[in-house]
């Protein structure tokens, strides 16, 4: 497993705190799913359930990957994500 990648334990885990909801738009996930750091793991971020959420593979495309982290650390808004597993 490479250090950018959560364990399975954690996806499972942050999938069922999420409701199998996406974060970000909170549609119902279905295959693919893709997780997603928090902080990135290039900014310092860790493999916890605290900084992974799940989400579908359009938000992920918008989120994650656009090249320019310093926008995306611990500022993105993921309405559908709560830390105690109650999302609002």
């Amino acid at each position: 497993m490479s250090p950018k990648e959560f364990p399975q334990d954690v996806k499972d885990k942050a999938l069922v705190r999420q409701k199998v909801l996406c974060a970000r738009c909170g549609a119902r996930l279905k295959a693919p799913v893709f997780t997603h750091f928090r902080k990135p793991a290039e900014l310092g971020g860790d493999t916890s359930l605290h900084n992974c959420v799940v989400l579908c593979q359009k938000c992920h495309r918008e989120y994650g990957h656009l090249g320019s982290w310093a926008k995306f650390v611990i500022t993105q808004d993921y309405p559908y994500y709560s830390a105690d597993g109650v999302t609002q």
